[in-house]
């Protein structure tokens, strides 16, 4: 694991782009090369992060998700460390694309698209994929047309399909988080999503999964426009 020392970062950083940084500094960079630096720290010195470290967790769901066919983030390339930092970077091709934020606000994203992400949805759940961070910022629509999930680290995988309880807590923030399904603020396009997922969830849960969705429905399009 090569080491960067604070004045090769300093530089490094100079020359890139700032994708995204916190109170703690840089956190995403665009590499001059095209690639991408994600950077982790951790956050308490008791955690489970001391065993085992977010930048391996992103790593080894990104390896998990391309067993899967699920798309992600292209070849690592390469783990550094930046120890004035105190932090931990992992150096990867991003996935092509554009998020469906994105593309709803180039007003690119139709129906079709909304149809084909309630698939993709119900795909994750039925191939026991938990993304605690599911939103609409977070999937990639890629020029092949396919979906795909970048900002990977809080991630869980199940050798079944998602059970009920979790299904509808990962639901629920689908919907109502700030990047959530509640940026669409239309009935008919929220409905046309929920027919394709109900279609494509397992059949035990489809019964009882309709209507919770009616009801995160509800609430999305209330909280958005008390937003």
């Amino acid at each position: 694991m090569r080491r960067i020392t604070q004045t090769k970062y300093i530089d490094l950083v100079n020359k890139s782009k700032i994708i995204e940084a916190d109170s703690f500094g840089e956190k995403v960079l665009l590499l001059p090369n095209g690639n991408y630096m994600k950077m982790f720290r951790r956050k308490r010195f008791f955690s489970s992060a001391l065993f085992y470290p977010y930048w391996l967790r992103f790593v080894w769901h990104a390896s998990a998700l391309k067993r899967l066919n699920i798309p992600s983030i292209g070849t690592v390339i390469e783990i550094v460390k930046i120890p004035h930092a105190k932090k931990t970077a992992v150096i990867y091709e991003q996935l092509p694309g554009h998020t469906i934020r994105q593309l709803l606000e180039k007003n690119t994203f139709d129906n079709n698209l909304i149809e084909k992400l309630g698939e993709f949805v119900a795909l994750l759940h039925k191939k026991g994929i938990y993304f605690s961070a599911l939103h609409l910022g977070n999937i990639v629509l890629t020029p092949e047309k396919e979906f795909g999930l970048i900002d990977i680290c809080d991630m869980r995988f199940v050798y079944f399909s998602i059970p009920l309880f979790a299904l509808k807590t990962n639901i629920r923030y689908f919907f109502l988080s700030r990047q959530g399904l509640k940026l669409l603020n239309n009935e008919n396009k929220i409905d046309i999503f929920i027919s394709a997922y109900i279609k494509n969830i397992t059949k035990r849960n489809r019964k009882k999964i309709a209507e919770f969705l009616e009801t995160q429905k509800e609430q999305a399009l209330k909280s958005f426009d008390e937003n």
